[in-house]
């Protein structure tokens, strides 16, 4: 005996439910990684326009009796997050349907999540990928450059003089580098905090743990103490989509370090579908983000050699 629509539209709704649910499950239980690094923002419009400002400069002596000095707080530079739309969908067939395959469903559901979750790293990445190149900051260079433009007049640096390998000797630069070469809009001294994140790809995991983890200087017979150890608080984050090999970045671990991503639609279920060719059902996912840096001074990256 033929199965009405009633059937049909039950078992439809049977399905989707299940669909629904696993691809709910799926999408939590994998844990992304960059969101250990991102400042997570909901965004209502196409885009959002970031507007840094210059900050004051220092308060001046005033003498008895003397009016106060004025200053203001200007604009900066602006940075535009334009958000990307991403989608997509598979497909059970009604064969799979009929014969209620939910091992099939669970499959499916697995590998859409897991492929929505290795977008967003991929593009979570790239501002690091591409930070000393073609990924802007607010004032038109690159996140880590050398001639970062101060709205106060001058020029300031958030990468090495010279690209270098992770080395005890080139963190130490870094962390020496960031206090004396990184300077606020309105050209005072920064003063990064203590607690800090090394961020690595895979193949100088090893290194960074030992540079930062190690009590006495790595390498050193002499039982020398690690400074960069006793005095700073250093995570190492490792983050397998880093695809240069021998680049690696400092950021504040407060998320102070600018690097932000806007949620303009979170990852959705889109209503299912069926195909009027094949009756087969179709189930889509969708999402719009954008990533990037609007406050390059609380970074620090090298190329490495």
């Amino acid at each position: 005996m033929p199965q009405s629509r009633g059937t049909f539209a039950e078992l439809h709704d049977n399905l989707d439910r299940s669909v629904y649910t696993l691809l709910g499950k799926e999408y939590k239980e994998i844990k992304p990684k960059w969101r250990e690094i991102y400042k997570i923002k909901t965004s209502q419009k196409r885009s959002e326009l970031v507007l840094t400002v210059t900050g004051m400069g220092d308060v001046p002596e005033k003498g008895e009796g003397q009016p106060y000095t004025t200053d203001i707080i200007q604009a900066g530079f602006p940075k535009e997050y334009i958000h990307t739309e991403f989608g997509m969908m598979f497909e059970v067939t009604q064969t799979a349907l009929e014969d209620d395959r939910y091992d099939v469903l669970s499959e499916y559901a697995k590998w859409l999540m897991f492929s929505a979750r290795i977008v967003e790293e991929k593009r979570a990445a790239l501002p690091f990928i591409n930070g000393f190149t073609t990924e802007q900051s607010p004032d038109g260079v690159s996140i880590f450059n050398a001639t970062h433009v101060l709205k106060g007049g001058g020029t300031a640096r958030n990468q090495l003089t010279v690209a270098s390998n992770l080395s005890w000797t080139s963190l130490q630069q870094a962390l020496t580098d960031w206090q004396r070469e990184t300077k606020f809009e309105a050209g005072q001294f920064m003063q990064p905090a203590e607690d800090l994140i090394l961020y690595v790809p895979p193949e100088l995991e090893f290194t960074a743990h030992r540079i930062v983890a190690s009590t006495g200087l790595p390498g050193s017979a002499d039982n020398d103490v690690n400074s960069i150890k006793s005095l700073r608080n250093i995570t190492v984050i490792k983050n397998v989509y880093l695809t240069d090999t021998n680049a690696w970045f400092l950021l504040t671990k407060n998320k102070s370090h600018g690097f932000c991503s806007y949620t303009r639609v979170p990852m959705s279920m889109e209503p299912a579908m069926t195909d009027p060719r094949t009756r087969n059902r179709l189930y889509p996912v969708r999402f719009r983000r954008s990533w990037g840096n609007s406050w390059w001074q609380n970074s620090f990256g090298t190329a490495g050699a």
